[in-house]
């Protein structure tokens, strides 16, 4: 019984045991680490993670690093702390995001024409770095046979692209 209440104390305290330098630490690397996630994911583009929306992104990696760094290092408390206060983070990002168009125009890439009138806008697909190869499969699977006959196409902030036919 001791053992186990010795290794359930070493897993539940910090390194250097609790202060508010760890906790604040903790809270603040993970707050700088999720803003230049969201910065890198802003300055990089809508395609550079696909379908995911950066939220998704961001959560599943971090989550993902948080809960292995839980399980190799025999700490459980900054990991889950440093988790606890980026699903937090990502809620409020995500509610006020949906409740401020200020804020979602800030977090949020803005959807990109790449297709307007049966006519391709070349400008946009570089500038979203779309190429003609991923445009036709996206044409090929929403049935259209050809730009001529797409009212619209519209990479969108998930990285998706929809296509309107004529």
């Amino acid at each position: 019984m001791d053992i186990l209440l010795s290794v359930a104390r070493q897993l539940l305290t910090p390194e250097g045991g609790w202060s508010v330098e760890v906790i604040v630490r903790v809270v603040a690397g993970t707050l700088g680490v999720f803003a230049f996630v969201v910065l890198l994911a802003r300055i990089a583009g809508t395609r550079t993670f696909a379908s995911f929306t950066t939220y998704d992104f961001l959560t599943n990696v971090a989550a993902g690093s948080l809960v292995a760094t839980a399980i190799t290092s025999g700490r459980l408390v900054e990991p889950c702390l440093g988790l606890l206060v980026l699903v937090i983070a990502q809620w409020v990002v995500s509610k006020s995001s949906a409740i401020s168009s200020r804020v979602q125009k800030v977090v949020d890439n803005a959807p990109v024409t790449l297709v307007e009138n049966g006519e391709r806008r070349e400008d946009a697909m570089r500038e979203a770095r779309v190429s003609e190869t991923l445009l036709q499969q996206s044409l090929r699977q929403a049935g259209a046979e050809g730009v001529a006959g797409v009212e619209r196409a519209v990479l969108e902030s998930g990285g998706t692209i929809s296509v309107m036919k004529r």
